[in-house]
């Protein structure tokens, strides 16, 4: 599927201080679709005290009542290892060579990562967790 570009070129490794990683297993061109963030689908207000890291917020209405996550910790994929920046700092910000965007496909809300400029084989895959709300601490990321 990657010769054939239906897929990056992506692995999925382990790293002693961030745990599981992904990067990237060959050239990976700007622009490049990476991944969809998938995973159950719940309101935020049930999910307060979840343990789990890697929720991912779907919709930011202004009823916060009515906001949406993504759950990827019994049905995600592979976008659930990809790292997030310290962006407290100039040093993590540079990291970031994918972004994370919302779209309305056939009616529904997907969020799906993004590469915004060329990756190179065996670079890491990093994206800014707080790109829509500054609410996500990320100032203790390597």
């Amino acid at each position: 599927m990657c010769a054939r570009g239906e897929w990056p070129p992506l692995m999925v490794t382990y790293d002693p201080k961030e745990g599981f990683v992904v990067e990237a297993d060959g050239h990976i061109k700007d622009m490049t679709l990476i991944a969809e963030y998938t995973g159950d689908v719940d309101y935020m207000r049930n999910r307060l005290n979840d343990d789990s890291d890697n929720l991912m917020v779907l919709l930011f209405p202004h009823d916060a009542s009515k906001e949406l996550v993504i759950c990827p910790d019994k049905r995600g994929n592979i976008a659930r290892f990809i790292s997030g920046i310290n962006n407290h700092t100039l040093e993590g910000r540079k990291k970031q060579n994918l972004r994370c965007v919302r779209y309305n496909i056939n009616g529904q809300s997907r969020v799906l990562l993004v590469a915004i400029r060329d990756i190179a084989k065996g670079e890491r895959l990093y994206y800014d967790y707080n790109a829509y709300h500054k609410e996500y601490p990320t100032q203790h990321f390597v």
